[in-house]
């Protein structure tokens, strides 16, 4: 299989990492804006990857790059996921990426493709990371045990011990995320609520513990009532990442409305943006744990499901335990809490891409038993530790 990546950022290093030692796997172009800054990533050392200028916004450039390539995935920003769609199929390739960009906050729109995919017998995988991604295969191996399912709520955590502000994602993705109205499924419609908003103590596996979480925007909730029939999907996350970020929203950096700072009129998110600190690149990252500036970091989430089961009413949570950075710099130093389990993720959902035998955009909870089962499968022979707590209420 030949793979073209459409970015060479902190995922982009992790895919290709995976993807360089996979002797399934021919041929790794990562494709970038930015050469100079995808060097810092990208490890061109391995004779199968190397790094090409690509305009993500021309559809014109992509499709001149992509020619010949198996597989694109699109792990830039998800406003351009569109464009690589289009692309592929000009193309003939496969497509996955890692997120919607869900501009009007409700629509995934990869899916306005799924007859186009459908058609030229091409699969488009699309929010195959962590969440969106692992969470929705989680969501779905509860639909396959429960006769009928009344509520799904995800719940993250994102904890990292360190000294300094240090973003893991993208500043343009992490801000739309944090500052979107959240999107919920309540009575079998969505709706919108305030970010940050209906705090809650959850009991998160061990050694985590409990956890205060709060509301932000999951791209899950856009898509699963349209695969897992459900009247009620909330979606929260708690941990020092959000704490901080609920800090800064409280004091009105995330308002994208312009203030008037002595005669100029700003947008407290945008000035934000300009001078947040970029992700780290892998020598930065090591440079940091070794002078303790970061001391550790994990990732972990559950997905908790109510509802009937032989005429019970039951409960199942599965949750998935991602290796934190200690553990991670043992495996690939330099990838950080965030970026090395999307990119497993990523690699895991890849690696099942040709046994898929529906043609369309599928999004992971589309796929079937057994396709999920093989991924769950990969992510548990890389690390991952995958759980499911299964209890009647009464």
């Amino acid at each position: 299989m030949k793979v073209f990546i459409v970015g060479a950022g902190a995922v982009a290093s992790v895919i290709s990492n995976f993807l360089a030692k996979d002797g399934e796997i021919s041929k790794v172009i990562c494709g970038s804006n930015d050469l100079k800054r995808a060097k810092e990533f990208i490890n061109t050392r391995f004779k199968k990857i190397s790094l090409k200028k690509v305009d993500a916004s021309s559809i014109e450039n992509l499709v001149k790059a992509t020619k010949g390539f198996d597989l694109v995935i699109n792990a830039s920003l998800p406003r351009f996921n569109l464009n690589v769609m289009q692309a592929c199929l000009k193309v003939k390739a496969n497509y996955q990426d890692l997120a919607s960009e869900l501009a009007d906050l409700k629509t995934a729109e990869q899916l306005s493709f799924h007859k186009k995919f459908k058609k030229a017998g091409l699969v488009a995988l699309i929010n195959s990371g962590i969440a969106p991604g692992v969470s929705n295969l989680l969501a779905r191996e509860a639909d396959d045990v429960l006769d009928e399912i009344d509520t799904i709520d995800f719940r993250l955590v994102e904890e990292q011990k360190a000294s300094e502000l240090i973003f893991t994602w993208s500043i343009e993705t992490t801000l739309d995320e944090l500052t979107a109205q959240p999107l919920n499924f309540r009575n079998n419609k969505f709706i919108l609520t305030r970010p940050f908003s209906g705090a809650e103590e959850y009991d998160f596996p061990h050694p985590i513990g409990k956890k205060k979480v709060f509301s932000i925007y999951g791209d899950e909730v856009s898509t699963l009532p349209f695969y897992i029939k459900t009247k009620n999907i909330t979606f929260k996350s708690s941990g020092t990442d959000i704490d901080f970020s609920k800090a800064l929203h409280r004091l009105g950096l995330f308002e994208k409305k312009p203030v008037n700072v002595n005669g100029l009129w700003i947008s407290p998110v945008e000035f934000f943006s300009k001078i947040a600190p970029k992700i780290p690149t892998p020598k930065e990252m090591i440079k940091m744990a070794k002078s303790g500036i970061i001391e550790n970091a994990y990732f972990s989430l559950v997905v908790e499901a109510v509802g009937k089961e032989k005429g019970k009413h039951v409960k199942i949570k599965n949750s998935a335990i991602f290796p934190d950075m200690k553990a991670i710099f043992k495996k690939l130093p330099g990838a950080n809490y965030i970026s090395y389990p999307i990119g497993l993720a990523a690699y895991s959902f890849l690696k099942v891409l040709p046994k898929i035998k529906t043609f369309g955009v599928l999004p992971p909870e589309a796929l079937d038993e057994k396709i999920r089962n093989q991924i769950l499968l990969e992510l548990e022979n890389n690390g991952i530790i995958v759980n499911e707590e299964f209890s009647v209420i009464k």
